[in-house]
């Protein structure tokens, strides 16, 4: 416009109607692009996200691009550049100098919009965020492009690959097809049903002290009946005791894909599965604990953990084993994949065995499906 301006003054000036017609075309095309640029900036809305958000590694996950033009003008030129972080491909097999990522150019019509899926290939297990997705928007003549930064709001989770034939051994020695072949009935502490009187015997703990203050005597809490049995399954990444003697990151991601595939097997026969492990999901929390439950999410929380989880042990197993046994039942099972347990993780599993609670430990280095007692 500035030099459409200074044109228009020359031209009056030396009364030269070439140069007056020059700046009111110059001037027309600059508004014409500012509305254009205007136009694109409301009218053009992009959606970016991975479809599914979750997947095992070997997987093919997609990233889902969704571009709608709600104005009645086309879009001539739409340029895409989604580049992808460190442990996500855009090929199963790139090449060494391959852009790490997807780069698109299409065109868009008015009033309409266009959906591609774009594969993505995950190399290791972990959590993996896009960086900004740019989507370049332009006129016919590519004079104003207008930028579009795109964040994706939730990452893809890559989980550990599953090895059914580790579940098949320790299916038929728990057994994972059939929770607890006894009738008991257990009482389930997460659904309260009732209260009754107090008898003598009622542990003090189960008193409601509510309740037996508006009754004017002690109350004794009750608990829904169920037949559900739950499983632990704790994840040794070391090698032995202390942890720090032997470190193996190959044995380790071995470990947690084996605890992967006992978690699928457990959860899809009904029972409720938790997971332990000696390595800290973040520094300064403690280990890392996931409790067995049947709550809405609790699945994918479970296979979370394992998709973050690093594989670098820092503690022995045995004493979170030790703090975590003491809120397990006799309808609870453990299952220990450890490669070497040392003396004080044996000397727990049989602590737990005396109080009933069945102990299966997986050896993922056996070549007998893993089942080593």
């Amino acid at each position: 416009m500035g030099i459409a301006a200074a044109a228009a003054l020359l031209g009056a000036a030396w009364d030269a109607a070439a140069l007056l017609v020059w700046a009111a075309a110059v001037a027309a095309l600059a508004g014409g692009l500012r509305w254009w640029v205007g136009s694109l900036r409301s009218g053009v809305t992009v959606h970016v996200a991975f479809e599914p958000a979750r997947v095992f590694l070997g997987e093919t996950a997609q990233v889902r691009v969704r571009i709608e033009n709600r104005r009645r003008l086309p879009v001539p030129i739409v340029r895409v550049s989604l580049p992808l972080p460190e442990g996500l491909l855009a090929e199963s097999d790139p090449a060494p100098t391959a852009f790490r990522g997807h780069r698109l150019r299409l065109s868009l019509n008015g009033l309409s919009e266009a959906t591609f899926t774009l594969p993505v290939f995950p190399k290791e297990r972990g959590e993996f965020w896009l960086d900004t997705v740019t989507v370049d928007l332009s006129d016919p003549f590519d004079l104003a492009p207008v930028r579009r930064e795109v964040q994706v709001p939730t990452p893809l989770l890559a989980m550990p690959r599953a090895r059914g034939e580790a579940a098949a051994a320790v299916a038929r020695a728990l057994p994972f097809g059939r929770p607890r072949a006894g009738a008991r009935l257990f009482e389930d502490r997460e659904h309260f049903a009732w209260v009754r009187d107090y008898e003598p015997g009622d542990p003090m703990r189960q008193v409601h002290w509510r309740a037996s203050a508006h009754a004017g005597t002690l109350q004794t809490k009750r608990f829904e009946p169920t037949r559900s049995a739950e499983v632990l399954l704790a994840i040794d990444l070391s090698m032995g005791e202390p942890f720090w003697r032997a470190v193996d990151g190959d044995s380790a991601e071995a470990a947690i894909a084996w605890t992967a595939s006992l978690a699928l097997r457990a959860i899809d026969a009904g029972w409720r599965t938790g997971v332990v492990a000696n390595t800290h999901l973040r520094r300064g929390r403690g280990p890392l604990r996931v409790r067995p439950s049947t709550a809405i999410g609790h699945e994918a929380a479970l296979f979370a953990a394992l998709a973050r989880m690093p594989s670098q042990p820092t503690t022995d197993l045995a004493p979170v084993l030790r703090e975590v046994g003491r809120g397990l039942t006799r309808r609870s099972s453990v299952v220990v994949v450890s490669w070497s347990p040392g003396n004080a993780l044996r000397h727990e599993m049989e602590g737990l065995r005396r109080r009933g609670i069945d102990v299966a430990h997986v050896d993922p280095g056996r070549k007998d499906e893993g089942l080593a007692s």
